[in-house]
Order: structure tokens, then sequence, then C-alpha cells
């Protein structure tokens, strides 16, 4: 009987420990340069601090999957086991695994986990790795909580999944729909994760050709396999309907904690990715960012949409180590190879909860009108700041019943108003007050409301002179103003 090895390295031993452990456990005699420069591409980006335990065999699940479902069933023979890599913080030693009182430590110190498939043009498998791992790491991202067993102890970690294509069984759309499936059916009781096999099995219902091996997957296809997982998706394109919005439809949904997919292409290359979250906020200087106008009665105010702001975001891209940052307008910038060059985002894929009926261009444009109105509205000054983004009305009250206010009916007003499962938020900052995160003026607008009259979707808007709350069918004016509430923060971590 083979029993499992474990190695423990130091990160700068790590590639050689592994590419050892190849030739060894593999069958792989000749020095193969890809192999490494692959392994280089997650290594390199890693703290140089690290440790890692590599362990042989490994049974993955999702390689097991593409295994039986097509690889075994080849002429030439392919290796079923796997190497698995996780990562600590700090040095580690067997004593860590086996005595009791270095485990609280040891979970601590855990920073996720890699696995190496024997699919050796693509040997990059699943991943969970936090952002921590990073030498670049000053953004956030759509993240969850998974747990993994290593050497006979429960570890966990937070972070986004990550595969690489292995070309045959799966292809980049493959890889972002399972890694939209796994973040989504570990985070919330709506979905479960989902596997290679699964995919397929979805998409025989659409395609008129079968799959296996995959050619890739077109956008509409993306859509229906994440529809028959459950959600109600919107894909968005760069066409008339949509022009120079895209990426601010991207911005809305990222500030929402909703992963997109983006499908790249030039004439060369299509291409899919998920982009997961965006840099770190800081104080920004506010007088170089696009300014918008919004038309009041008797004149019109300048104003800054938050979306507008520059930023970099967070891509899961297969060929890529996890959490690169990207400029959206280039999001092949991290690519040497000229066949990606000039490779824009064509379309993006937004996988939303079913019952949510009011898009983001309309939501945006109910927003924006409530502002203007003469009755339910405000006049900001100019230069004003306006976010918006959808969440749960739950993760909305619950950070709405942490704040103070000197009139404790503003919080009751919120948190026991009827809401739908999700709202859309519009916070608006005047602009001396948007860097400190206190709003100074609130709009919640029913999520599941198609009708594009606001007076059917406004649930609550609150400014520094009055306060409206539905209550029914009516709306009831409060004399007080929006004195408590704090910049929300959403899902991303």
């Amino acid at each position: 009987m083979n029993n499992i090895t474990f190695v423990i390295s130091p990160i700068d031993e790590a590639v050689e420990t592994i590419l050892d452990l190849i030739k060894l456990n593999f069958n792989k005699s000749d020095e193969d340069e890809y192999i490494e420069n692959e392994l280089h591409k997650i290594f390199d980006e890693l703290k140089e601090d690290l440790w890692v335990m590599i362990e042989y065999p490994y049974v993955d699940k999702i390689y097991r999957d593409s295994y039986y479902t097509y690889f075994a069933s080849k002429h030439n023979h392919y290796y079923r086991d796997c190497l698995r890599v996780s990562f600590f913080s700090k040095e580690i030693t067997n004593d860590h695994f086996r005595n009791e009182d270095l485990v609280t430590e040891l979970n601590e110190m855990f920073l996720g986990y890699l696995v190496i498939r024997p699919t050796f043009t693509c040997p990059i498998g699943r991943s969970l790795i936090s952002k921590n791992a990073f030498e670049e790491n000053n953004f956030i991202t759509c993240n969850y909580k998974g747990s993994v067993l290593v050497n006979g102890v429960k570890l966990t970690v937070e972070g986004y999944p990550h595969s690489s294509q292995d070309t045959e069984s799966i292809s980049c759309a493959e890889t972002t729909i399972w890694s939209v499936m796994e973040y989504f059916g570990n985070r919330y009781a709506d979905y479960k994760p989902t596997k290679p096999s699964s995919i397929i099995n979805v998409l025989n219902k659409f395609s008129k050709q079968r799959l296996l091996p995959s050619n890739g997957l077109t956008v509409d296809q993306i859509s229906f396999a994440l529809k028959e997982f459950g959600f109600g998706t919107s894909i968005y394109a760069e066409d008339e309907a949509f022009e120079k919005e895209l990426n601010n439809i991207i911005a809305y949904y990222i500030e929402s904690g909703i992963p997109v997919i983006a499908a790249i292409k030039n004439e060369n290359i299509g291409h899919a990715t998920v982009i997961i979250g965006h840099e770190i906020d800081k104080e920004f200087d506010l007088t170089n960012v696009k300014i918008r106008e919004l038309s009041y009665p008797d004149e019109n105010i300048e104003y800054i949409d938050y979306t507008d702001i520059p930023k970099k975001y967070v891509v899961i891209d297969d060929n890529l180590a996890p959490y690169r940052l990207i400029d959206l307008n280039n999001p092949v910038e991290h690519y040497d190879d000229e066949y990606f060059e000039g490779a824009t985002i064509e379309s993006i894929v937004v996988p939303l909860y079913k019952k949510i009926y009011l898009e983001v261009i309309n939501a945006r444009s109910l927003a924006i009108s409530i502002i203007s109105d003469s009755n339910f509205g405000y006049k900001f000054n100019k230069g004003f700041v306006f976010r918006f983004f959808l969440t749960s009305s739950r993760s909305f009250k619950s950070h709405v019943s942490k704040l103070k206010s000197k009139e404790d009916i503003l919080i009751e007003a919120l948190v026991l108003a009827k809401m739908p499962k999700f709202i859309w938020v519009a916070e608006i900052y005047e602009n001396d007050n948007f860097n400190t995160g206190k709003a100074d003026g609130l709009i919640v607008i029913d999520a599941t409301e198609a009708n594009n009259s606001f007076l059917d979707s406004l649930l609550f808007a609150g400014y520094p002179d009055k306060i409206f709350v539905k209550s029914e069918k009516y709306f009831v004016d409060l004399p007080y103003n929006l004195d408590f509430y704090t910049k929300f923060k959403n899902n991303l971590n």
C-alpha cells in the first residue's frame, strides 16, 4: 500500500520540489520548461516568506470528474491522482498537525491550497487561496470561506476559486461557470457547486453538436448554463443600447458583490474571465473625475457617478495567477502573446437572483429621477457623488441596525420596513463628505418591481431635511434628517 507523502518546503524551493515529485510520480523523466513556467505564473506572485506542504497522491474531485468523463476513455494513459500544495504564512513542522495546542496557530497561518493536475499541457488545477498570500493584495473581492483536510487537520480559508482550463474537457468558459457556481454554491443556500460533467450535461440541452473535447462556449451558452443552475442571468453587450456604459455596468455589479463573467474578444481570440472585485478605495481627487449632469426643474447640477472614478478591477483569468488587477479598458494587459493584443470586453454575463426584475440601467435611472423630483427629491450641491449598488434587504438592515441616530425612529423605520429580498440602494454624498463615508442622501428601491414608475419602486428616501418611508401604498413624510447613515460595506472583503 502506498501511503500519502507530505513534503514541507519554503516557498522559494517549492517549484523545484513540485517538479521533482512530478518526475517521480508521473513518470516524466525529461525536463519540461512549460510545466515550470506554468508553476512560476502562480508562485512568482506569492509572498516570498511563505511555506508550503505538498502532498501526493491527492484525489481531487474536480479532476476526477473530468478524468472519468473524458480522459479515461482515451487510448493514451492518464493518471488519476494529483498533487496538492497547501500554503502557510510562517514556517511549519509536522508537530503543528499532531500537537493539539498548535492547531489554532496552524489555522491562522493557513492561506489556502492549489491542485497540480497530471494534465501537463495545463497543470494548474483548482485552488482557493487567500489574497493575503499574494504580494499585491490592496483590493477587495467576492469570497467565501472553504474548509479542507490537510494532513488530518481541518483548516479554513477565505478566497475566490480559480483553475486553469485543461484545453480538452474544460475551456475558459467552463472554468468561469465552475468558479461562479463554486462561489455561489458555497456562500448561498439557493445554489450548489457543480462539476465539469454537470456543466456539459446542462449544455447538451442547448447544443446541436458534441461538447467534448471542448471548443469553448458562446456568451449565450454561458448564460443558458447559469440559468439552468438557478440564476436569472442578464447579458450586456458593448452595442448601441449600452454604448460607453459597459464599464459602468460592470462596476455597479462589482460594487454589489456580484461576480461578472466578461467575454473578451479581438479578431484572433475569444476568451472568458470573471471580474470579482476592485482596488481598495483611497482618498480620491474628485476634481479630475468625469462629470455628469442632473436636470432639476430649474437648473442642471453637475455630479460624479462613483463608477466613473478610475480604479483597477480584480480578475480571475485561467491563463493568469488569481487576483490580477486590470484596467477594464485593457483586460489583457498581463498578456505577452500578440494574439491577445487589442482585445476588449465585448459583453458580460451577470448571474442574478432569478426574482430580480429591475435591471441596473433602469434602476439607476429611477434613482436619478427620484433625486431630481420636485416632491420626493432634494437639490444637492454641485459635485455631489452618487454611489449605486444592489444588495439583499437582510444585509442592508443588518448594516442599518448597527448605526447610531439621534432619532431612533429612523433606524426602526428602515429595519422594520417591509422590503423584498433584494433592493437597489443609492447613497448620495456632498463632495466634501465622500471620503469620510458620511452619506447626505439615501434612496432604497424595490429590485423586484419592473414598473418604471418610481412611485411603485421607491421604498425609502432620506435627505438632510426630510425622510420619506413607504407604508403599504402610501408614503409617510417624517420631519427628520438623515444624520446617521454611513457607507454600506457590501460582500467584498
